[in-house]
């Protein structure tokens, strides 16, 4: 008998792909990831270079940037249309963990 195995393909995420403002699907988080892989916190790149690298449109690309920007993952440069990692801010672990709601007692 022939066995047949399925190839599951594991890639990390970067925590810096899940974003707060919109709804972290799988593939999102995937292509997040590779953008943030290929940008660097002194060098700028623009969105056509990422998405040649990355085999995706730079429209994708750029919907991605631009929401990693509204969370200043992210930073533009409009004068040369480049982009770049961005002065993030490392949240608390204890906002996550305190309840949103108190409960009625």
């Amino acid at each position: 008998m022939h066995e047949i195995t399925s190839v599951v393909q594991v890639q990390n995420i970067n925590r810096l792909a899940y974003l707060n403002r919109i709804i972290n699907v799988r593939r999102g988080l995937f292509s997040r990831t590779e953008i943030i892989e290929h940008l660097d916190t002194d060098v700028w790149i623009s969105t056509s270079e990422i998405a040649s690298r990355i085999h995706v449109t730079s429209h994708t690309v750029l919907y991605h940037l631009r929401n990693m920007e509204r969370e200043k993952v992210v930073e533009r440069d409009n004068e040369r249309r480049g982009w770049r990692l961005g002065p993030f801010e490392q949240s608390e672990l204890m906002q996550f963990l305190t309840p949103k709601r108190k409960r009625k007692k």
